[in-house]
């Protein structure tokens, strides 16, 4: 880091004696960047994107024209640019004034409605109300759209995280955000709306959150939201928001409390709770209860899986087939077996709806494992969110594995894992298995891969 700084540091001193050089003066200490000293900061900040040198970035902050805007696009276009750069430069462009500066975006948006993926996701993330409008229309079609013809869910699901980022809308906007929590719409969708209506302060979207408490795939979001806007838990129990609202909901205030209140709510209650027993009939994988409407299991059968591992996690599959036979026939589920290269259960990719012909199935690939070779954690990962997710509409992934990756590092995987996240909105419930995988981000990182692959999408981590 003292690098980096360093390398800021001289590089905008250089810009500074430019700007004297060159005549433009400075006002208290800050450059008054004109067109060349852009072209001289814009030769080096495109560099320090790619390479991801953060501090490099900052000159952005000093940078007003059409030049620069243009070369934004270009870095936030660029592969080769890593995710927590493009992450800085909105967070830096965000900093620009409305004249002479972001209003640049708005004259871009004008001539590209159509925004590439990257760009939709920075303009979400530059959190300014006059792209509002922008992403309200973005997600208007969906009143009327056909479910079927809805094919980049993830498109909405950025739309829908960029509302969420302003408080205030009209009951009308609360209205359709709130239409979208219906289990007819992708997951991406439901899940991103219910998250995005925690954070608008309006009462309008409180009745459809607790119609949803009890959902299997996004009953704890909608629970979170509820608890952000009222301070209420009352978990999954509906009868028990709808009784509070009607007695109190229309005239207490709004909270608007944040994830952190949510996170450290949920430890006080658990902390207070009494340890309960396992409910009768309830799906379970290595003691973590399958509640998911559609499901993938990822499971690690490289070599050191060998032996007693291999034999108790088969065991365990064939507990969870037995009690998915006692579930309803709406959940569908998949299977990967991973070693050197992914083995899916289900050729053509997708999931399997839980009738008995595809149990069977199952059980038969889960019986026939064999473990042996290496542990490609990321090349699975990979194959999942481009050959799997994109048409299963998958929930919930239960990842288990004993090692450490094989064909990449700890780092690699947290960022694919990122990806998921953030375009399917898929938790991973990560079960270690003497899980001997190094901290990633080094010794000072005291959270195990699975771990932190867990906590960075919501969902738990057991350790056998």
């Amino acid at each position: 880091m003292r690098t980096a700084a360093l390398r800021y540091y001289s590089r905008l001193l250089c810009c500074l004696i430019q700007t004297i050089v060159l005549g433009n003066g400075l006002l208290l200490g800050v450059p008054v960047l004109g067109a060349e000293n852009t072209d001289a900061v814009l030769k080096f900040v495109p560099r320090a994107a790619r390479t991801g040198d953060i501090a490099g970035l900052e000159p952005l902050k000093e940078l007003r024209d059409s030049k620069a805007g243009d070369a934004v696009v270009r870095m936030i276009e660029d592969k080769k640019v890593p995710d927590a750069a493009k992450q800085r430069i909105a967070e830096l462009v965000a900093q620009w004034p409305a004249k002479g500066g972001l209003d640049y975006f708005e004259f871009y948006l004008r001539g590209h409605p159509r925004l590439s993926n990257e760009l939709l996701l920075f303009y979400a993330e530059l959190g300014c109300v006059q792209f509002k409008p922008y992403f309200l229309s973005l997600i208007a079609p969906l009143r009327t759209l056909p479910v079927a013809e809805i094919k980049e869910p993830a498109r909405y699901a950025t739309a829908l995280h960029a509302l969420g980022r302003f408080p205030e809308q009209t009951d009308a906007a609360v209205v359709q955000i709130a239409a979208l929590l219906d289990e007819k719409f992708p997951h991406a969708i439901r899940a991103t709306a219910a998250d995005a209506l925690g954070s608008i302060q309006s009462r309008r979207g409180l009745p459809t959150l607790m119609a949803q408490v009890k959902d299997s795939a996004i009953g704890e979001a909608t629970q979170r939201s509820l608890f952000r806007l009222t301070g209420q838990d009352f978990g999954d129990a509906p009868e028990k928001w709808v009784a509070w609202f009607k007695a109190e909901g229309a005239k207490v205030g709004l909270k608007m409390l944040s994830l952190s209140d949510w996170e450290k709510h949920k430890k006080e209650k658990a902390a207070a709770a009494p340890k309960e027993e396992p409910k009768e009939f309830s799906a379970r994988f290595y003691g973590v209860e399958v509640k998911t409407r559609h499901c993938l299991f990822i499971l690690d059968v490289s070599g050191s899986m060998a032996g007693e591992r291999l034999a108790q996690l088969k065991e365990q599959m064939s507990n969870l087939f037995d009690a998915l036979r006692k579930k309803t026939k709406n959940l569908r589920f998949g299977i990967i077996a991973f070693h050197n290269e992914p083995e899916p259960c289900l050729s053509g990719r997708g999931l399997l709806p839980n009738e008995p012909t595809s149990i069977r199935r199952a059980s038969h690939f889960v019986e026939k494992i064999l473990a042996g070779g290496g542990t490609a954690m990321v090349t699975t990962l990979q194959f999942t969110a481009a050959k799997v997710l994109p048409n299963s509409d998958v929930d919930t992934i239960y990842f288990l594995s004993d090692g450490e990756p094989t064909d990449g590092t700890p780092e690699d995987v947290l960022a694919v894992v990122k990806k998921i996240h953030e375009e399917f909105r898929v938790k991973f419930h990560t079960i270690a298995i003497g899980e001997a995988v190094p901290p990633a981000g080094g010794a000072e990182q005291k959270s195990s891969l699975l771990e932190q692959m867990a906590k960075s999408t919501g969902g738990t981590y057991t350790a056998r």
